[in-house]
This record gives structure tokens, C-alpha cells and sequence, in this order.
């Protein structure tokens, strides 16, 4: 029997420097655990659960999963979103998870493994649904968002194609800290309308019922979010990568995008990159 314990012994020393050696390629800040990034205030991809305390969302369970695949643990480290990117280059966390969007001004200085797809789309408050029914009824109105994201943009582009281009005075957009921010100040009566992701603002409005409208139809459908990594961690985005392939492939990705009410956001395979 000893030589029978002696080769089971020298199997777990294998497996234990197997795993090791697997975690040290993928460039961890510490073996055995996936440290990402994450600003919890954007239901329902991340945000802290008033039932539990904790943070839940599309993208923890998305990240656990990932985890898993890999044979690692979670660690959510939490941060405001413009620090998102400063805490990944400073090496507060492993990568970032966020409902960051990927675009080629931040591949400049980071790497993307998309993985859901978006958009933003303009709504108001229900007292103002007779006001402003399309949206083409917010020429010259302002319309607040989070200037976090590239929603400011997406929202002077199409007025500049909707608007302006018809003789119509432009959208005035107002940056604001985060969307909560943005929803506060149109209840206020300081904002004729919110934009907004198209995933985030259908939880919104269950969270809060009879409070608002949408105002037609979204501006953009083509908005990818991204997994973000460091340019020299190549190993770990790869790895990454695959295991959201594999979740694809296996249907646990399906399983999640179901639970969230996220199913016509779906990605049909893991993407480094992908926006041009």
C-alpha cells in the first residue's frame, strides 16, 4: 500500500504544480484567484442586491462562470468607472468587467474580449410621454447621461443626422456622474430626457414602475461591451477568451443572458477587439 500512497502523493504534487504553473502563465496578481474590476451601480449587469448586500448582475455571474472554466476565484475589487481603467494599469485587479464599452480609443491602452452587445436609447419621465414620442421630438431639448460612457456621443451624432441636418435645432447633451445621476436630475425637472443602455433601462423601469417612457426606438443597436486587459497580458485575455467559448458552446451563456432578461444581446462567439 505505501507505494500505492507514495504515486497517489506524487499525482497531487503534479496536479498541484499543473495548476500553479497554469496560473503563473496567465499573469495573476495572485495564483488562484481572478481579480477584476467592477463599478456596481449599473443594474442589471452589476449592482449591489438590496436583498443580500452583495454584488450581483449579468456580468458576476458572467465572471464566476468564467472563473470557473479556468479554475479560479473570483475576486470583485470595486471602483468608480473612470478609475476603471487606472486601477487595471496600476495592478489593483487582473482585468476589468464593467459593461465597459469596447471602442478603439480605449484599445489604445487595453485589450478587449467582447461579449455582449448594446445600445443606447433616449426615454423620459411618464409625464412627459405626450411631450416627446420620438425621438426626434428632443431637437433641441437636453437630454442627460453618464459621461462615462460613449452614450454622449452616440447621442451628438444622431442629432447632428436627425437634427441639424433638417434645419432642426441640436440635442444638448449634459454629462453627468452615472445614469442615477442623469435619472435624478430629469425627475427634477432639470433634464427634458435620459440616455441610456437598452439592457439597463427595461430593469430600470421594473425597478420603478409608472415612472418612464421610452421615447422611439434605439439610436444605435451596435454598441459591443468588452472584457478589458492589460496590453502585455495577452495569456490571460486569451484564456478568457476561451472560456467564454466554451460557456457559449456548453449553454451555460444562454443560462445567464436568460436569468437577466438579456437575450437579444447575445454574442455569438468570444471577439478580441471587435470594434473597428
Amino acid at each position: 500500500m505505501k507505494p500505492i500512497r507514495l504515486a497517489v502523493s506524487a499525482a497531487l504534487l503534479s496536479l498541484a504544480a499543473t495548476a500553479a504553473s497554469a496560473d503563473s502563465n496567465l499573469n495573476l496578481l495572485k495564483d488562484g484567484e481572478l481579480r477584476i474590476l467592477t463599478n456596481p451601480i449599473y443594474p442589471p449587469m452589476e449592482f449591489v442586491n438590496p436583498d443580500s448586500g452583495t454584488i450581483d448582475g449579468f456580468d458576476v455571474d458572467l465572471a464566476n462562470a468564467i472563473a470557473k472554466k479556468l479554475n479560479l476565484t473570483t475576486v470583485l475589487v470595486t471602483s468608480a468607472f473612470q478609475e476603471l481603467q487606472s486601477g487595471l494599469q496600476t495592478g489593483r485587479a487582473d482585468m476589468i468587467i464593467s459593461g465597459m464599452s469596447d471602442n478603439v480609443k480605449r484599445q489604445a491602452s487595453m485589450d478587449f474580449v467582447d461579449y455582449i452587445t448594446s445600445g443606447p436609447i433616449l426615454f423620459t419621465v411618464k409625464a412627459n410621454a405626450d411631450t416627446y414620442k420620438q425621438a426626434s421630438d428632443l431637437c433641441g431639448k437636453t437630454v442627460a447621461g453618464s459621461r462615462s460612457t460613449s452614450f454622449g456621443d452616440n447621442v451628438k451624432d444622431w442629432s447632428a443626422a436627425n437634427c441639424q441636418a433638417k434645419s432642426k435645432p441640436a440635442i444638448k447633451f449634459e454629462g453627468t456622474a452615472d445614469s442615477n445621476a442623469a435619472r435624478l436630475g430629469m425627475k427634477q425637472g432639470r433634464y427634458d430626457a435620459v440616455v441610456q443602455g437598452i439592457e439597463t433601462i427595461a430593469y430600470q423601469m421594473h425597478v420603478e414602475p409608472d415612472t418612464y417612457k421610452l421615447v422611439g426606438d434605439p439610436l444605435l443597436s451596435n454598441d459591443t461591451f468588452g472584457m478589458a486587459f492589460k496590453k502585455d497580458n495577452t495569456a490571460l485575455r486569451d484564456a478568457v477568451a476561451g472560456a467564454l467559448d466554451a460557456l457559449i458552446k456548453d449553454g451555460t451563456y444562454d443560462q445567464i443572458l436568460k436569468k437577466w432578461g438579456l437575450v437579444h444581446n447575445a454574442v455569438p462567439k468570444a471577439v478580441v477587439n471587435g470594434v473597428k
